[in-house]
């Protein structure tokens, strides 16, 4: 069984939650600014995508994670906090 760096697993997970955010394959490739058949080598861990595009997909996560948190009640308070 061949073992697959830890790095390109990591990106391989975050890409694969930009795709879904992003609506697909080609879109998030639009938006990286990379050829689909490179972000597909990259998506099933075959390799580890450029710093760049590494960090280009951490804003795509970051951003829907302001957007939720955003959209979030805030926190009850309980009747024991002052």
């Amino acid at each position: 069984m061949e073992q697959k760096p830890r790095w390109a697993e990591m990106c391989a997970r975050i890409l694969q939650q930009c795709e879904v955010l992003r609506g697909g394959r080609n879109n998030l490739a639009n938006y990286l600014q990379v050829n689909p058949d490179e972000l597909a080598d990259w998506v099933e861990a075959r390799s580890g995508p450029p710093r760049r595009v590494f960090e280009k997909a951490m804003e795509v996560i970051l951003a829907e994670h302001d957007r939720r948190a955003a959209m979030a009640p805030p926190p009850r308070r309980r009747k024991t906090d002052h």
